[in-house]
C-alpha cells in the first residue's frame, strides 16, 4: 500500500466526517491508501460516525487514543499506518480531489523525498467581513514547483511523509501542539527541524498541485484569534530556543536579543498603521510577528501563557 492518510480528531464529527469523504473522492484506486482516523477523546459520536463509514468503505479504520493533544494522536497514527507513505489531514479540512494522484505522480518522478508538501486554501461557512481576505488564511510556497530551502517546513495539514522518515526520527514533538480546546504550535515545525539537523540536504517537495483546503470559522476571523495565534508560537519559539541555548548564560543571551527586537519593531508596525483604512487589514498584515516576539520575550522571562482555541464541549 502506497499511502495511509492519517486524521486526528477531537470532538469535531461533523467537520471530520467531510475530511473523511474527501479522501473517499479521491482518483485513485481504493487499494492504494487507508484512511486513519485518530479519535482523540471525543465525546460527541466520533466513534460511531466513523464506524458507520468503514462498514461501507474497506480502507477506512479507526483508533482510539486516550491521551490527549494532537501530536500524540499524529504519532498514533503514523505507527498504526501500513503505507509506505503517512499523509496528514486535519479534521477540519478537505483534500483536493486528486491530492493522492498528484502525490503519486510526484514520488515516481523523485525517489529520495523525505516528505511532500502543498498550498492550503480557505473554505467557509459563514459570511467573511468586508475588510477579510483570503489571503490571511492561505498557506503557501508559491506557484512554482521546488524543495523547500534549510529550515522551512509544510503546515501540518498538507504534509505527506515517508514513514521511514517518520520512524527515524520519531515522528512529532508531543510537548507541543493542539491539546484539546489549547491553542500549540510548533509539533510538526520540531520534526522538519530534526531531520534539517540529521540529514545533510533532505529532500522536502513543494507542489503548487497538491492542494488542502481548510475550514475557516468566524472566530478565525478575528483579531483575538491572531493574538492568541501568535501568543502560542511565541511561546513554542522561546522554548525551542532555550533547547538550543540551555543555561543562564544561554537565557541571557536570548532575552538581550528579543528585547532588540521588540524595541525596534512595536513601533515601526505601530506607524504603519496610518498605511491602511481599517485597523483589522493592519493587524493581521502586520502584528503576528511583534505579537510572537513578545509572547517569546515572557517566556523567556519565565512567564508562560496558555491560550484556548475553542469552547469545551458540553458533557
Amino acid at each position: 500500500m502506497l499511502f495511509s492518510v492519517v486524521i486526528c480528531s477531537y470532538n469535531r464529527r461533523e467537520h471530520l466526517v467531510g475530511a473523511i469523504t474527501s479522501l473517499l473522492l479521491q482518483t485513485v484506486p481504493p487499494d492504494a491508501y487507508e484512511v486513519v482516523v485518530v479519535d482523540n477523546c471525543s465525546t460527541d459520536g466520533t466513534a460511531e460516525a466513523v464506524a458507520a463509514i468503514a462498514r461501507e468503505n474497506a480502507n477506512v479504520r479507526y483508533v482510539y487514543e486516550e491521551r490527549l493533544g494532537l501530536a500524540v494522536a499524529r504519532n498514533t497514527g503514523w505507527r498504526a499506518a501500513r503505507g509506505t507513505y503517512v499523509g496528514f489531514l486535519d479534521d477540519d479540512a478537505r483534500a483536493g480531489v486528486d491530492w493522492l494522484e498528484t502525490a503519486t505522480a510526484l514520488i515516481e518522478e523523485n525517489s529520495t523525498l523525505r516528505c511532500l508538501g502543498g498550498p492550503i486554501h480557505p473554505f467557509y461557512t459563514s459570511p467573511q467581513p468586508a475588510w477579510w481576505r483570503d489571503d490571511y488564511e492561505i498557506r503557501t510556497r508559491g506557484e512554482v514547483q521546488r524543495p523547500l530551502r534549510p529550515g522551512e517546513a509544510f503546515s501540518g495539514s498538507n504534509m505527506i511523509w515517508l514513514a521511514e522518515c517518520l520512524r527515524r526520527y520519531g515522528g512529532f514533538d508531543t510537548s507541543a501542539g493542539m491539546k484539546g480546546t489549547r491553542l500549540g504550535m510548533g509539533e510538526e515545525t520540531a520534526l522538519f527541524r530534526r531531520v534539517w539537523e540529521g540529514e545533510e540536504s533532505p529532500l522536502f517537495l513543494y507542489s503548487p498541485a497538491l492542494r488542502v483546503y481548510h475550514w475557516v470559522p468566524p472566530e478565525k476571523m478575528t483579531m483575538g484569534y491572531i493574538a492568541k495565534r501568535a501568543t502560542a508560537n511565541g511561546q513554542f519559539e522561546a522554548r525551542f530556543a532555550l533547547s538550543q541555548n540551555p543555561g543562564v548564560a544561554g537565557r541571557l543571551r536570548l532575552l538581550a536579543a528579543m528585547a532588540r527586537t521588540v524595541v525596534v519593531e512595536v513601533p515601526t508596525v505601530l506607524l504603519k498603521r496610518r498605511q491602511y483604512r481599517t485597523t483589522e487589514n493592519w493587524y493581521f498584515e502586520h502584528c503576528f510577528i511583534p505579537i510572537q516576539n513578545i509572547s517569546s520575550l515572557l517566556r523567556l522571562l519565565g512567564i508562560r501563557i496558555s491560550t484556548s482555541q475553542r469552547e469545551e464541549p458540553e458533557a
